[in-house]
């Protein structure tokens, strides 16, 4: 597979930055980043710019240690969420790290993540993050780090998420994908005892859904194109 080009992760995280906004998946806060192919440098946005217009030309390129080598502003506060997850993970490409409503809420409950949708095995029993504060320094992205693990996706007590995967595409899949999941486990909970217990996807399924899901890598692309056209559309590309 050929390697992607600076250019193109540019274009690519100026347009997941604004479909995020679009699907309610970032407000003014909440970032995504990528490393430069075969580099220890990562795109970012600059912490003041708004995510719904950012640009390809706005991205910060920064080191591993958060010096910024390329670009004028200040990289956003949390930005030791991200370097901890690469220097951790050789094999993480794109991080993702949001604040979804409804995912956030089965970190501040005694309840672990289950499966409501087919798609949502993936997120089942995701590590929950203790520290609820901003984590801003490395200490603390290395702690985020650790409690990942290798695992794709973890949670923020009381605050967010972090999404660590191959490409920014994956990102904006997976952080889709997580809050239906969540939404959906939380409108099911809602009909009462009246229509019986949640029957959340079974560890058999699980299996099942592995394999058949192994058999649909075009998703990623799919959706992304989707939602890319939903905001060139609505006029936000």
């Amino acid at each position: 597979m050929a390697q992607i080009s600076e250019s193109t992760l540019r274009e690519q995280l100026a347009d997941c930055h604004r479909m995020m906004v679009m699907a309610e998946l970032l407000d003014y806060s909440g970032h995504v980043s990528a490393r430069i192919p075969g580099t220890d440098r990562v795109l970012i946005l600059p912490r003041d710019a708004s995510r719904a217009g950012v640009t390809a030309d706005q991205m910060l390129v920064v080191d591993l240690e958060g010096k910024v080598l390329d670009g004028n502003s200040l990289p956003p506060t949390e930005t030791a969420i991200h370097l901890g997850v690469y220097r951790a993970r050789k094999d993480v490409q794109a991080v993702g790290h949001g604040h979804p409503p409804m995912s956030t809420l089965f970190t501040m409950v005694d309840r672990p993540v289950i499966a409501m949708r087919n798609f949502g095995f993936r997120f089942i029993g995701m590590p929950i993050h203790p520290d609820p504060t901003h984590i801003r320094t490395v200490e603390q992205g290395a702690a985020v780090a650790k409690t990942l693990g290798q695992h794709k996706y973890c949670l923020l007590r009381g605050h967010g998420s972090v999404v660590a995967v191959n490409s920014v595409q994956e990102v904006f899949l997976d952080s889709l994908e997580m809050e239906e999941n969540a939404r959906s486990t939380i409108q099911a909970a809602s009909l009462g005892p009246f229509f019986g217990p949640l029957k959340p996807i079974t560890p058999e399924e699980v299996k099942l859904l592995e394999v058949s899901f192994a058999r649909n890598e075009y998703r990623i692309a799919k959706t992304w194109e989707h939602y890319r056209e939903r905001a060139r559309q609505a006029g936000l590309l």
